[in-house]
C-alpha cells in the first residue's frame, strides 16, 4: 500500500508559504502552461479561475510540504521555505503535466459515457459517481498527490469498462457487485465519524484508493495495479482496520 503522508497545509499556513514565495507564485498566476488547453475541457468541473487557485495551492503545498512533517519551529519553516524556492518550477511542471492527463482522460470518458445504452443502469450510476469523486472543484489540491498522480488511469479504467461491459454484463455485474459492499461498508464508516465529528483515521482514509486500485483489476487488468490487490485482499483489510 503506499505510503500515506500529510499534502495539505492549514488554511493559516498555506497563506503564509504562499506569501513567503510571493513573486514566484505571481509568476504561475499570470500562466500556468496550456492552462487554457485543459482549462476548456474541464471547464463543467469548475470555473477557468476556480482551476487556476486549485492548481496554484497544489503546487505550493507540494513544493513546500511534499512528504515531510508540518514545520514546527521557525528554523524548519525556513528550511522548508528555501527548498520550496527550488523545487517550485519542477512541482509546477508536474502538476501541470497531470492537469492535461487528468482533462484528456476526462474528455475521452464523457464522451465513452454519452453512447452508454439507457439500459445499463447499474453501470451509469457506478460510472457517474466515480466520476464525481475523482474529478471535482478542489480535486488537485484535495487529493493527496501520492493518489491524485493515478487519477488519469483511474478515469482510463473506467472508460474501458464501458467498452467491456457489453460483451459480458454478467461478470462486469457481479464484479460491481463485490466492489460495492465493499464500497457502501467504506462510506458507512466514513459517515458514521464525519457525523459524530471525529477524525478520519489515515488507514480508512487510505482505503477508499484501495477500492479503486480493485476496480482496475477487475475491470481493467490490462492498465496493471500499483499494488497486489484483490477481494480477498480487501476484506482483510477491512478487519485490520476495524479491530
Amino acid at each position: 500500500m503506499p505510503k500515506a503522508y500529510i499534502d495539505d497545509l492549514s488554511e493559516d499556513e498555506k497563506n503564509k508559504a504562499i506569501s513567503e514565495l510571493k513573486e514566484q507564485i505571481k509568476q504561475l498566476e499570470k500562466g500556468l502552461p496550456n492552462f487554457n488547453q485543459y482549462a476548456l475541457i474541464l471547464r463543467n468541473v469548475m470555473s477557468p479561475e476556480e482551476l487556476r487557485d486549485d492548481m496554484i495551492s497544489a503546487i505550493a503545498s507540494r513544493a513546500f510540504i511534499g512528504e515531510d512533517e508540518l514545520p514546527r519551529t521557525n528554523a524548519a519553516f525556513m528550511t522548508l521555505k528555501a527548498r520550496a524556492r527550488t523545487r517550485l518550477p519542477a512541482v509546477t511542471q508536474a502538476v501541470v503535466k497531470l492537469a492535461s492527463l487528468i482533462a484528456t482522460e476526462y474528455q475521452l470518458l464523457i464522451a465513452q459515457q454519452s453512447k452508454m445504452p439507457a439500459t445499463v443502469n447499474r453501470l451509469k450510476k457506478d460510472v457517474e459517481q466515480q466520476v464525481q469523486l475523482l474529478v471535482y472543484k478542489n480535486c488537485f489540491s484535495q487529493t493527496p498527490w501520492a493518489y491524485l498522480q493515478h487519477v488519469p488511469r483511474y478515469l482510463k479504467a473506467l472508460n474501458l469498462r464501458i467498452q467491456k461491459q457489453p460483451a459480458n454484463p454478467e461478470r462486469d455485474g457481479k464484479n460491481a457487485a463485490s466492489v460495492g459492499i465493499l464500497w457502501q461498508k467504506w462510506q458507512d464508516k466514513v459517515t458514521a465519524l464525519q457525523q459524530a465529528h471525529r477524525e478520519i483515521p489515515t488507514d480508512l482514509a487510505d482505503y477508499r484508493w484501495l477500492i479503486e486500485e480493485l476496480r482496475v483489476s477487475l475491470f481493467a487488468q490490462e492498465l496493471k495495479t500499483s499494488f497486489p490487490v484483490s477481494i480477498k485482499r480487501l476484506e482483510k483489510i477491512w478487519v485490520d482496520i476495524n479491530h
